[in-house]
């Protein structure tokens, strides 16, 4: 079938504006082929809610230590490179999932002295950068925003690796880190016997399973 184009069969190719230039242009035009940029597509992956964990963990009256973590959560992570160093982390916690084992607890932590979860039902982490720093090892620097409060942190990160699993390819990674809670506008406590209830450092600890997310 001819061309509906008028003239479109008259239009060179690069190929063939290269091959018909003489010895002295050849060379530029190559070359001016080869600093084209190229479109380069991120490799996304999904944060697999299912045998993921979000952790943390606060000492109590100085010699005991309470343990939660948060049911539901969501996240991608973006990968140009094969290295994660230009990687972009985007998690969300619904902050109404958290657990810690006693259910007055829970009520309390919804409350205006802890994360006030009406005005404030999830936090987030933005990644900023992400330094290779061992074979398998990477320092994670972000933003986390607890009720509506940004404050800079730093993760330190271990790769499993990645292997295929039933979902499709998996990659495996374990981060740890702490923050203030007084930083994030969290202050309430109590004394006990002359001692503080809740210590202000928490620690944070993270298993991340990725899968990749479909084209």
């Amino acid at each position: 079938m001819r061309s509906q184009i008028k003239g479109a069969a008259n239009v060179p190719s690069s190929a063939d504006s290269v091959s018909s230039a003489g010895p002295i242009l050849r060379p530029l035009l190559l070359a001016g082929l080869l600093l084209v940029p190229r479109s380069t597509e991120a490799d996304v992956w999904r944060l697999d809610r299912g045998p993921s964990s979000v952790e943390f963990t606060i000492g109590h009256l100085i010699f005991s230590e309470v343990t939660g973590r948060f049911g539901r959560f969501h996240g991608t992570v973006e990968c140009p490179s094969e290295d994660f160093t230009d990687a972009r982390v985007d998690v969300s916690i619904d902050v109404t999932s958290v657990y810690t084992g006693h259910s007055d607890r829970d009520r309390e932590l919804m409350t205006e002295g802890f994360f006030a979860a009406d005005r404030f039902p999830e936090m987030r982490f933005e990644s900023r950068s992400v330094e290779r720093t061992g074979p398998v090892t990477y320092r994670l620097v972000g933003d986390l925003t607890i009720r509506g409060i940004t404050h800079e942190v730093v993760l330190k990160a271990l790769y499993g690796g990645e292997r295929k699993s039933a979902r499709g390819k998996r990659r495996d990674f374990r981060a740890t880190g702490s923050i203030n809670r007084s930083d994030y506008g969290i202050t309430w406590n109590d004394t006990w016997a002359g001692r503080l209830l809740l210590a202000d450092e928490v620690e944070i600890t993270l298993a991340i399973v990725l899968i990749e997310a479909p084209s």
